[in-house]
């Protein structure tokens, strides 16, 4: 499994966005924050707001805000957002999309891993990441 670019930004900003209160935060103090582009990260939190990981209030005294507690959010729930689902998914030693395949002499080798790996993203919360954080600082 490979995750993109926006994949890693969303994580950052939501696990930043947890460790400091869970918001509500400027998309501006967020990406300064973060050492996010502020463009990239106003392209992100779209989808996260329809999602339901981030609420938007507009305004003064708005902002980004987690929009469920962040003991609620996996990691997983985020990489669903920015890559799709299939990307917990899909065989990393295809060139085309591949779900599985019974026959594949890879599966019983791959299989198994991508069930631990998926299971590890389901389990981390933002809050566990949160805490790390705030742990450091």
């Amino acid at each position: 499994m490979r995750f993109s670019q926006s994949s890693k930004y969303a994580i950052l900003t939501l696990v930043r966005l947890a460790a400091a209160g869970g918001g509500p935060v400027t998309v501006r103090d967020l990406a300064a924050d973060g050492s996010i582009p502020e463009p990239y990260l106003a392209k992100l939190v779209p989808p996260l707001v329809r999602a339901e990981l981030l609420s938007s209030t507009r305004g003064r005294g708005g902002g980004i805000s987690l929009a469920r507690p962040a003991e609620e959010v996996s990691l997983a729930d985020i990489i669903r957002v920015t890559e799709g689902n299939a990307a917990l998914q899909e065989c990393p030693f295809e060139p085309d999309p591949c779900p599985g395949k019974p026959d594949c002499p890879l599966s019983p080798v791959w299989d198994p891993l991508r069930e631990r790996m998926v299971q590890f993203l389901e389990q981390t919360t933002l809050a566990s990441l949160a805490a790390r954080v705030k742990g450091r600082g």
